[in-house]
C-alpha cells in the first residue's frame, strides 16, 4: 500500500505483510487484508478491510506535534494527546486506558459506540506514540464494525489480532 507521501507495503516471509504509513508507523497485518486510501476532511487515511467472514474496517491516521515549552516537552504533548484520544468527557466512550508503551511511548485505548443514519457501530480505538526527532509522533487506529457483529467469533479474533499488531507496531 502506498501511504501518505512515503508509505509502502512489503510482503513478509511469514504469510503476513508489513504496512508502513506516512513514514511514521510500521505494523504487521495478515495477508488477505485489502488496503486503500480514503480522504477525510482533506487528509489521507489508510483503510484496511479484513477478508470475509470478518467485517469492519481498520483506519489509520498519523500526526507529528512539536513539543510544548517546559521541562516535560514531548512527554507532556504525548500525555495530552493520549488523554484527549480516550475522550474522557464523551459518554459514548468506555474501557479507556492510557499506559506506557515500550521504553519511551504511550498507548491509549478506548471503545466507542456511535449511532448514525439508524445504524449503530462499535469503534475500537488505539493510539501509539513516542518521541521521534524532537516531536511527538502518534499513530491513531480505529476499527469500526456494525454493532450487530460486535462479539461475533470472527470479530473477536480480528480484534485480538489487531491489538497484538498495534501493540507491536513501530513508531519510525
Amino acid at each position: 500500500m502506498t501511504g501518505g507521501q512515503d508509505g509502502h507495503n512489503s510482503v513478509g516471509n511469514d504469510g503476513g505483510h508489513s504496512v508502513e504509513w506516512d513514514g511514521l508507523v510500521r505494523f504487521r497485518l495478515p495477508d488477505g487484508w485489502r488496503a486503500d486510501v480514503e480522504e477525510h476532511e482533506g487528509h489521507a487515511v489508510a483503510a484496511f478491510h479484513p477478508p470475509a467472514p470478518a467485517g469492519g474496517v481498520l483506519r489509520l491516521v498519523t500526526d507529528r506535534v512539536a513539543p510544548k515549552d517546559g521541562p516535560d516537552g514531548v512527554v507532556a504533548v504525548l500525555r495530552e494527546m493520549a488523554l484527549r484520544f480516550v475522550r474522557p468527557d464523551d459518554q459514548r466512550a468506555s474501557d479507556r486506558t492510557v499506559e506506557p508503551w515500550g521504553d519511551d511511548g504511550v498507548l491509549a485505548q478506548a471503545v466507542m459506540v456511535t449511532e448514525e443514519d439508524g445504524r449503530t457501530d462499535a469503534h475500537y480505538l488505539w493510539l501509539v506514540g513516542a518521541e521521534r526527532v524532537g516531536k511527538a509522533a502518534a499513530a491513531m487506529f480505529s476499527y469500526r464494525l456494525p454493532m450487530v457483529m460486535d462479539g461475533d467469533e470472527s470479530c473477536a479474533g480480528t480484534l485480538a489480532l489487531l491489538d497484538r499488531a498495534i501493540r507491536d507496531a513501530e513508531i519510525l
